[in-house]
C-alpha cells in the first residue's frame, strides 16, 4: 500500500512539473533548425509536452514532441544558395534589408495557414512560447494573444538590436558587431566604424520592424501593442555564443549563452566513411560550405585552384561535402565527394587535421568542440565576423573568396597543416569551450523551466521602467551640471560681493583725499 502511495505521489509530482511548451520557428533555413530541433527535443525528453511549428519534421519520433509541419509552404534555403547570391546580401544594409525588409512578407504571412490559425485560436493552455529572434518579431503577436511568456533563441551572437529587453551591454567600444569584420581588439578607426555599424543596424532593424513586420502581424492579431513593446516584454534569450570564442561581455541573467547546444556526440560514421578517413597516411581535410551555399557554384577558376592544391597533398585524403553531379570532373584522386556527412562525427575523427568552411556558426562550433583548426572562406551575414574572431585567436586562417586562387589556397593549407600553433590553439580553445558546469542543452532546458515555474517577470530588469535619458543618466548629469553651475555662480556672486565690501571699506573716501591734499 505504501509503495502504491509513493508511486501515485511521484506521478503527481511529474505531472505537476510537466509543462506545455509551444515552439514556433518560421525561418526556412536548415542551418537554424540545427539548433532548434535538439533544444525542443531536449525539452520533450525532460518530460514536457512540446508542440513545434517548423519546416523540418524530426527524423525520429520522440515521446511528447508533436510536430506541426510547414514543409512545402515556402522555398527552402537548403543546398541551393549560389555564391553570386551571397554577394548580393553582403554588407550591413543589404543583410538587414533582406532578413527584415524582404523575408517578413513570407514568414509573417505563414500565419494565414491553418496550422498557425489553429494555434492562434487554440483553447490549449501553453506555459511558454519558444521562438527565434532573427529578422522579424511578428510571431510575438501569437504569444501576446495566448497570454504566455516568451523565450527567444538566436542562432548567432547577440544582435546589436537584441539587447533592449534585457539591458545587457552591447558597447561597441569593445564588442564587435557580428555584421562587421572586427575582433574584440579594435583600433580607433575600427571602433569608429564598429560604432556606426552598431547604431545603424539598430536603426534599420527598428525601421523595418515598424514599417514591415508590425503591419503584417496586425493582419492576424488585432488590438496588439507595437511589436517593439512585445519584444521588450520578452522573458529570456538563449544566445549561441560563449566567452571562449566571443569574448567576455557585460550581460544579464536573462541572456543565457548556450553555444554548442546542437553538438551531437552520438553521431557515428558509416563504414564507408570510416574506412576512407582511416586510409589516409598523414590525415584528412574536410571541406564543407554548410547547408546553404553550393560549392559547385564557385567560379571555375577557383574550383580548379582548389583541385590543384588538393592534388599536391597525396598523403592527405579530402572529404568534400557537395553535389558530385554538378562539380567539374574528374576529381583529384585523393578527393571523395559526398552529398551529406555526419559532420561532428567526421570532425572528431583523429585523422581529421583541417576543416575548410564558409564560417557558419554551427559548423565552426563543431570544429571548435572537436579541436580542429580551420580555413574560413566567408560569404555573408556573420561569417566574416566568425572567421575573423577565430583567426585572431590563432586556430583559423581567413581567406576571402575574392582572393582565392592556387597560391593563396595552397599557402593556407600548408600553414594550417604544418604549423603546430593552429592545432595547439584549437586544442586550447576546445578545452575552454567545453569547460562548463553543465551542458549547454541542460543549461537551456533549466532556464526555460525556470520561466515555466516562476513566470516571465523575475529576470526582467528594473531598467524597463526608465526612459532612455534616465537609463543613460542624462537627467542626473544635467541636474548635477546645473547644480554645479548654480553653486559656481552663487560663489562667484558671493565672492564678488565680499570683495566689493572689502575694497569699499579700505578705499579712502573723496573727502579724505581732499583733506590729505590740503
Amino acid at each position: 500500500m505504501e509503495f502504491r502511495t509513493v508511486l501515485v505521489f511521484l506521478i503527481a509530482c511529474c505531472a505537476t512539473d510537466a509543462a506545455r511548451i509551444l515552439g514556433i520557428f518560421p525561418y526556412q533555413g536548415r542551418s537554424h533548425n540545427i539548433m532548434f530541433e535538439p533544444l525542443m527535443v531536449g525539452l520533450a525528453r525532460a518530460g514536457h509536452t512540446v508542440d513545434v511549428v517548423s519546416h523540418f519534421p524530426p527524423k525520429e519520433s520522440v515521446p511528447g514532441f508533436n510536430h506541426i509541419s510547414l514543409k512545402g509552404s515556402l522555398h527552402f534555403y537548403v543546398n541551393n544558395i549560389t555564391v553570386s547570391f551571397t554577394q548580393e546580401v553582403k554588407g550591413v544594409h543589404n543583410v538587414i534589408r533582406f532578413i527584415s525588409g524582404r523575408e517578413p512578407s513570407d514568414l509573417c504571412n505563414l500565419m494565414r495557414l491553418p496550422q498557425l490559425q489553429n494555434i492562434l485560436n487554440t483553447k490549449t493552455k501553453y506555459d511558454v512560447m519558444v521562438t527565434e529572434v532573427f529578422g522579424t518579431n511578428c510571431y510575438l503577436a501569437v504569444a501576446h494573444k495566448l497570454q504566455i511568456p516568451v523565450v527567444g533563441v538566436t542562432t548567432g551572437v547577440m544582435y546589436s538590436w537584441g539587447y533592449s529587453p534585457f539591458f545587457g551591454d552591447g558597447n561597441p567600444s569593445f564588442i564587435p558587431s557580428q555584421l562587421g569584420s572586427f575582433t574584440n581588439e579594435m583600433s580607433f578607426l575600427e571602433r569608429v566604424e564598429n560604432t556606426i555599424i552598431h547604431f545603424y543596424s539598430i536603426f534599420l532593424f527598428n525601421y523595418y520592424e515598424r514599417t514591415v513586420s508590425d503591419p503584417l502581424a496586425r493582419q492576424y492579431v488585432e488590438d496588439m501593442p507595437p511589436l517593439t513593446d512585445l519584444y521588450n516584454n520578452m522573458s529570456l534569450m538563449l544566445v549561441n555564443s560563449h566567452p571562449s570564442i566571443h569574448g567576455v561581455r557585460p550581460g544579464s541573467p536573462a541572456i543565457v549563452e548556450v553555444a554548442g547546444l546542437h553538438v551531437d556526440e552520438t553521431q557515428v560514421l558509416s563504414k564507408e566513411l570510416e574506412e576512407f578517413l582511416n586510409s589516409s597516411k598523414d590525415g584528412v581535410v574536410y571541406f564543407s560550405m554548410g547547408t546553404m551555399v553550393r560549392s559547385d557554384t564557385f567560379s571555375s577558376d577557383r574550383i580548379s585552384a582548389i583541385y590543384e592544391s588538393f592534388s599536391e597533398l597525396p598523403n592527405y585524403n579530402v572529404l568534400w561535402k557537395g553535389n558530385a553531379d554538378h562539380l567539374p570532373k574528374p576529381f583529384p584522386p585523393n578527393v571523395k565527394v559526398v552529398s551529406w556527412a555526419p559532420q561532428y562525427a567526421v570532425l572528431r575523427h583523429p585523422k581529421v587535421k583541417a576543416f575548410i568552411t564558409h564560417g557558419g556558426l554551427m559548423g565552426t562550433q563543431e570544429a571548435i568542440h572537436a579541436g580542429v583548426p580551420m580555413i574560413g572562406i566567408p560569404f555573408a551575414a556573420d561569417q566574416t565576423f566568425n572567421v575573423a574572431g577565430y583567426a585572431h585567436r590563432g586556430f583559423a586562417i581567413h581567406l576571402d573568396y575574392k582572393d582565392l586562387n592556387k597560391a593563396t589556397f595552397s599557402k593556407a593549407l600548408s600553414e594550417v597543416l604544418t604549423n603546430p600553433k593552429y592545432q595547439s590553439n584549437a586544442a586550447y580553445f576546445s578545452r575552454l569551450f567545453k569547460d562548463r558546469p553543465r551542458s549547454p542543452l541542460d543549461e537551456a532546458v533549466f532556464w526555460i523551466e525556470y520561466i515555466v515555474r516562476n513566470g516571465g517577470e523575475p529576470l526582467k530588469s528594473s531598467a524597463l521602467h526608465l526612459n532612455w535619458f534616465q537609463y543613460y543618466l542624462i537627467d542626473v548629469i544635467l541636474f548635477l551640471l546645473t547644480a554645479a553651475a548654480f553653486v559656481v555662480i552663487v560663489l562667484f556672486l558671493l565672492i564678488r560681493k565680499v570683495l566689493g565690501i572689502f575694497i569699499g571699506t579700505t578705499k579712502p573716501s573723496s573727502r579724505q583725499r581732499k583733506q590729505k591734499t590740503k
